[in-house]
């Protein structure tokens, strides 16, 4: 499967799911991506977006993942999330996706 692929699943799993779902998902995200960033960022990295994809089993461990993006902090969330996958209790198949832009605006 390719990232536009598995991305697409994505959108349109997070767009079906109920707004209680949804809160949860968010929460866990940002718990997830908030550790992944304390252990990746560093001063003067290159912040380019990025998009990261995941495919979670019920338990909310990555069966499988996708990066859109090739930075060395790409990299390493992209490893982080895999690792640590996205705490929850999720159907399966089971798409979602962390979209990460810096901008100054």
């Amino acid at each position: 499967m390719s990232f536009d692929q598995a991305k697409d699943l994505a959108d349109a799993n997070e767009k079906g799911i109920e707004r209680h779902v949804m809160s949860k998902l968010v929460e866990s995200q940002g718990n997830a991506l908030s550790s992944a960033m304390a252990n990746c960022a560093r001063p003067g990295m290159d912040l380019s977006a990025f998009t990261v994809v995941l495919s979670l089993k019920a338990d909310g461990s990555v069966a499988q993942s996708w990066r859109r993006g090739d930075t060395p902090l790409a990299q390493c969330v992209h490893k982080s999330l895999e690792e640590t996958g996205i705490i929850g209790e999720w159907s399966t198949p089971f798409f979602t996706s962390i979209e990460l832009s810096f901008d100054e605006h």
